[in-house]
C-alpha cells in the first residue's frame, strides 16, 4: 500500500489537479520513498541495523500527510512553476508546503514512529518509537 494516493492529495491541494494534469502518482512515490529515506536516515539508522530497515513495516497512514506535503514542494510545484520573479504563485506555494512538511515530520517524530518490528500486521506500544533531538545543534 501507499503512503499517499491522488486521492490524498485532492485533500490537501485539489488545484493542482487544475493544471492540466490528473494523475500525480509517480511524484507521490518519489515522495514516499523521501519521507522513508527520512525517516531511516534520522531515526532508524540511529538505533537499529540499517541493513535490517523494512519501509514496508511502518504505518502508511501515519506519513500520508508529509508525503502529501512532500510531493507539493518537492516533486509537483517545481514542475507547475516558472521559476520567475514575477507572478509566480507556485514559487510561494513552494514554500508554503516545505515549511507544512518540516512541522509535519517534526510532530509524526515527536508522537511516535509505528514501525512493525516483529511484522504481526498491528502496533504495539513496544513498536512505537518517540525521536527526539537532545543535543543542540550549530
Amino acid at each position: 500500500m501507499a503512503f499517499a494516493t491522488n486521492n490524498d492529495l485532492i485533500e490537501y491541494a485539489p488545484e493542482v489537479f487544475d493544471q492540466g494534469v490528473d494523475d500525480w502518482t509517480t511524484e507521490l512515490t518519489k515522495a514516499e520513498n523521501d519521507v522513508a529515506n527520512q525517516i531511516q536516515i534520522k531515526w532508524y539508522n540511529n538505533h537499529h541495523n540499517r541493513a535490517d530497515y523494512a519501509k514496508s513495516k511502518l504505518t502508511d497512514s501515519q506519513w500520508t500527510v508529509s508525503t502529501c506535503y512532500r510531493a507539493l514542494f518537492a516533486h509537483i510545484l517545481p514542475k507547475l512553476s516558472t521559476f520567475r520573479p514575477e507572478s509566480d504563485p507556485f514559487r510561494e506555494q513552494i514554500e508554503f508546503y516545505k515549511e507544512r512538511y518540516a512541522e509535519e515530520l517534526d510532530t509524526q517524530f515527536a508522537l511516535g514512529i509505528q514501525y512493525d518490528e516483529d511484522n504481526s500486521g498491528s502496533i504495539s506500544d513496544s513498536e512505537v518509537h518517540e525521536y527526539a533531538q537532545n543535543r543542540l545543534y550549530r
